[in-house]
């Protein structure tokens, strides 16, 4: 498979192929980003094949990878690009605590990434009370995590292995109680904050041209999101809101006269640069998913 790259002026995206439960080098130069390299594309195809059948299991991410890529991203930290702890409050339905799960999740790696670990302390505080209600108590019902947490607050990589070890407990009880497929709709959420993180970024630092990540990936990822969604046994969620969102960003992708014309058989060009007012409206759609699902 050929090597392409994609130039992203506008929207950054951040936060997608960190979600792959194994992922490779990402070009840490800001002015391209790397679409298509063996390593990826074998990630991308194993999570793909997770979305196959109803049957299979829906994995959450390893906070690592939050991490890991939101890193090579180049993304910088501001604290006002994240949802609130205090917003928390805001969530009173089952769906709404299940998407903003993701939604922090993602918020504290990126808070630990940057060493702002005393603000990830506060998102690790929200993540359990949402545990809580959402049915998965028992994951966070040993205070060793937050004990953890306390006693290694100033240890980056410590506190790393920690979220690893939240995940593991996590995926563990999720696959004991026949759970898995309420992951997509975790997965939503995380997948929709980390897009909004790399899109406030790009708009709070307009010279860069990307940061990081490879968008035609995420765009495959999203249509596996979408297939999670429609498992049946989802079907008592009311998710369709959801889905027709994501659905739509997709199609708005899809669309684009930049990106027909280069998955074109006559496209021989080795780069894929979107116009402004494609990544305009992308970015547009993005942070309208994310309002509706933080009530932003």
């Amino acid at each position: 498979m050929k090597k392409n790259k994609l130039k992203f002026p506008l929207v950054a995206i951040g936060g997608l192929t960190f979600l792959l439960a194994c992922g490779g080098e990402t070009n840490t130069d800001n002015s391209e980003l790397n679409v298509v390299d063996s390593t990826a594309t074998e990630a991308t195809d194993e999570f793909a094949d997770m979305f196959e059948s109803p049957e299979s299991d829906y994995q959450l991410p390893s906070p690592l990878q939050v991490a890991s890529i939101f890193k090579k991203s180049g993304l910088s930290y501001n604290s006002a690009a994240t949802n609130k702890p205090s917003n928390v409050k805001k969530y009173t339905s089952e769906l709404e605590q299940m998407l903003n799960f993701g939604v922090y999740s993602a918020d504290m790696a990126y808070c630990v990434m940057n060493e702002q670990s005393n603000e990830g302390r506060k998102y690790l505080d929200v993540i359990t009370d949402l545990a809580d209600k959402i049915g998965m108590e028992a994951v966070f019902e040993n205070k060793d995590l937050i004990d953890r947490f306390d006693k290694n607050i100033e240890n980056k990589d410590s506190i790393e292995f920690l979220m690893i070890d939240i995940h593991e407990r996590t995926e563990s009880y999720m696959d004991e109680n026949d759970m898995q497929h309420q992951q997509a709709i975790h997965f939503s959420g995380a997948w929709t904050e980390g897009m909004y993180l790399g899109v406030y970024d790009f708009e709070k630092n307009p010279s860069k041209e990307g940061v990081g990540n490879e968008i035609s990936e995420q765009m495959l990822i999203l249509e596996n999101i979408i297939k999670g969604l429609k498992d049946p046994k989802n079907e008592g969620m009311d998710i369709a809101w959801l889905i027709q969102d994501m659905e739509k960003i997709q199609l708005e992708f899809n669309n684009f006269k930049t990106v027909k014309s280069y998955y074109s058989e006559e496209n021989t060009a080795e780069e894929l640069v979107l116009e402004k007012s494609e990544s305009d409206a992308l970015g547009k759609l993005i942070k309208a998913l994310r309002n509706k699902i933080t009530k932003g």
